[in-house]
Order: structure tokens, then C-alpha cells, then sequence
């Protein structure tokens, strides 16, 4: 499995969500993740290296009414103290390929990227840090 496929697996935990990779399909309460460029990997003495991948999770919700607008507020909001809470409730799923998950975060605040008269698209830049072992 890959990392991409990775955290869009993990992110789908959240309320079922379903996560297009690479694309972000027209219309409400549609989400995406594309992956940065940026790699951060440092080495450990045991040969073992810690590597953390950047992403960018797009999530286009309503924006019609007030009322909607205030609601993708508080979804986001949830969204994020859902990623920020889930390590001291839950142990990572696990990985192939000589991995171990260390943590998944927000590297950013939900930032409202484009609008159309019906809905907005937010951009949450995010990160994963995971350890792969030399075999």
C-alpha cells in the first residue's frame, strides 16, 4: 500500500468521507488529496529512517446559505480535532512494507482556497511521519 493510499484510508474513518485521490469531484461535501512535493527523511542509527510525506486535503462544502457556511465551519473544526485527538485514542492502522505510522497532523488551519456562487473549497495542508525499517 502506499502512503497516499495510506492516509486516504485513514482519512475516511472520519464520518465515512470519501477521498478522490489526485481530483476533487464537482458539487458538495466532495474531498481530495493530492501529494506535495516536499519529503523530509532523517536516519536513525539502528538503520531505520523517519520519513514524513506532506499532502494537501481539499474538502469543497456548501456555500449557499449562511447557515451552510457555518456548518462547514463546524465540520472542519471537528475535522481537526478529530486528527489532533485520535493518537491518544487510537493506535494508527497498521502498515506493510517495514512501516510504522508515528503520527498524522495538520501542518495548517482550513484555508478557503476558491468559491463558486455554490460552494467554497478549503485546503488543509497535513503531514505523515512514519518509520521504515532497512531489511
Amino acid at each position: 500500500m502506499t502512503i497516499s493510499q495510506y492516509i486516504t484510508d485513514f482519512l475516511k474513518k472520519y464520518e465515512n468521507i470519501e477521498i478522490d485521490t489526485n481530483h476533487v469531484a464537482d458539487g458538495s461535501d466532495k474531498y481530495g488529496m493530492f501529494k506535495s512535493p516536499a519529503r523530509d527523511v532523517r536516519n536513525n542509527i539502528d538503520e531505520s529512517y523517519q520519513i514524513t510525506e506532506y499532502f494537501n486535503f481539499f474538502a469543497k462544502q456548501s456555500a449557499i446559505a449562511e447557515s451552510e457556511r457555518k456548518e462547514s465551519d463546524e465540520w472542519l473544526e471537528d475535522f481537526m480535532y478529530w486528527l489532533d485527538d485520535y493518537p491518544f485514542n487510537y493506535e494508527y492502522p497498521k502498515i506493510d512494507g517495514n512501516r510504522r505510522i508515528l503520527g498524522i497532523q495538520a501542518t495548517g488551519c482550513p484555508t478557503p482556497m476558491f468559491d463558486d456562487d455554490n460552494d467554497i473549497t478549503y485546503q488543509i495542508s497535513m503531514s505523515i511521519t512514519y518509520e521504515r525499517e532497512v531489511m
